[in-house]
């Protein structure tokens, strides 16, 4: 229930996507594209990636907000999750000079059993995910101690080469007609059902975590979820 929003609001996003994919296909000639349309076809990856990383921001911050809201003692997180709940104090031990190196460092192992209760951004990984290559999605996901999701070698490639042509085209590295060129409508569906995919992946996994308590102690499970 808790992600039924993130991905309905995933899947509306798509729609529209299928909807600019569609028109693009219905002015397709069937022999070589005009100009119009190879430029459509390049300012579609602009579009698709955008789903993309929306859709996985969306995500991540509903993750965060919901174990934001059980008010959690450090102590009870699990070991890996300790990299996003002590995130501010790695932020502070990282911008430290060599006198304060100690100091700094005992502040984070310290806490790290801690009974306090600390706030977590639910936009920590925003920056991050401002270029969601494939091995992005997958360091976001380790970060939170959860099980990496599974593809096929060739997905892999098409997150890749959905982040590169969209910023080939957003940067101005490459004009909308150059990136256009190559693929006709038929690949680029075939690309964004791979990326709906990987998206649905996505929301599982983190479902998932959630569901089972992932980010706790297997010790303290039952004090949270009892609550």
């Amino acid at each position: 229930m808790a992600f039924n929003i993130v991905r309905a609001n995933s899947r509306e996003r798509f729609s529209e996507v299928q909807i600019n994919l569609n028109y693009i296909e219905s002015i397709e000639p069937d022999g070589e594209a005009t100009p119009e349309v190879k430029i459509m076809r390049g300012l579609y990856y602009v579009h698709l990636y955008s789903a993309l990383e929306k859709a996985l921001n969306e995500t991540i911050e509903q993750t965060i907000l919901i174990i934001k809201s059980k008010s959690i003692k450090n102590l009870h997180f699990s070991t890996p999750f300790n990299v996003i709940s002590l995130n501010s104090k790695m932020q502070s031990f990282k911008q430290c000079g060599y006198k304060e190196y100690f100091d700094r460092s005992s502040e984070v192992f310290g806490n790290i059993d801690s009974e306090n209760i600390f706030d977590i951004s639910n936009t920590i990984f925003s920056q991050n995910l401002q270029n969601v290559w494939y091995k992005t999605i997958q360091d976001t996901i380790q970060s939170f101690g959860a099980t990496p999701i599974q593809v096929e070698p060739r997905v892999k490639l098409t997150i890749d080469e959905i982040v590169d042509k969209r910023n080939a085209v957003a940067h101005g590295r490459e004009t909308p007609i150059v990136v256009g060129e190559r693929h006709r409508s038929n690949i680029l569906r075939t690309k964004t059902q791979e990326i709906q995919m990987v998206i649905e992946q996505v929301i599982s996994t983190f479902e998932e975590y959630i569901a089972n308590y992932g980010f706790l102690k297997p010790l303290y499970i039952q004090e949270y979820s009892l609550a």
